[in-house]
This record gives structure tokens, sequence and C-alpha cells, in this order.
């Protein structure tokens, strides 16, 4: 299942069943819907939008939402969402200074932009 929190917001849909879906084993990601229900197609500001509904989901588990749970449903795990030999070189950097046990939520609530990116394995 994708879950696009921001435009469910901006549609006023019912709350979203999240709880309930990875209790029946459900995949859940989180996608970007359109600029027609949302102000821009930034995947940071989706993770914050479900964890501000969903508070008991760890930054681990949202950052899950946007990389190796997309890559599970498109049954590309060996290739996509992950860092490894053989997986594909799509990344991001990100300024980081803090302490380990806060990267996850550093990376969830980085608010600037993207200073460096590769895609297929070439700067982008």
């Amino acid at each position: 299942v994708v879950h696009c929190p921001l435009s469910h917001r901006y549609f006023g849909h019912r709350k979203f069943q999240c709880q309930r879906l990875r209790e029946l084993g459900v995949n859940v990601s989180l996608g970007t819907d359109s600029l027609a229900s949302n102000e821009s197609l930034n995947m940071f500001a989706e993770m914050r939008e479900f964890r501000r509904i969903e508070p008991g989901l760890r930054a681990e588990e949202l950052l899950a939402t946007v990389t190796v749970n997309p890559a599970r449903a498109l049954k590309k795990e060996s290739v996509l969402g992950k860092i490894a030999p053989g997986a594909h070189a799509d990344l991001i950097a990100l300024p980081f200074a803090g302490a380990l046990d806060s990267v996850y939520e550093e990376i969830v609530d980085y608010r600037k932009p993207i200073d460096w990116m590769m895609v297929d394995g070439q700067n982008a």
C-alpha cells in the first residue's frame, strides 16, 4: 500500500489505518501525489506528516517507508532501497554532525535543499 499523507490530509480522508495494515503484514510505503493536493513533492515532508499522524512510528521505520518498503513492493530488494554492492547507485547526501543514535531522526527532520545527489552512479 502506498500512502500519501499530505494528499490524504488535503482531501480530509478518515484516518489511515497504518497500524492495522502493519499488523496484517501489509507493506506500507509512502509516496507523494501531485501538486493539485500538495504544496510540494517533498518526501521529507511526507515522512514528517506521517510521523505527526502516526507518532508511534520510529524514525527508522519512517525511513523504511521510502526506501526498503517500496523496493520490496517492486520486488527489487536486491537492487533498490539499500547501499550494497550491485545495488543501483541512486543516493543523496545530507550533512550530519550529531550522535549516531539520532541519525534517523535527523534524516526525517531534514528541511534544506539537497546539495549532492547521485543517479545511476553519476553525480546529478
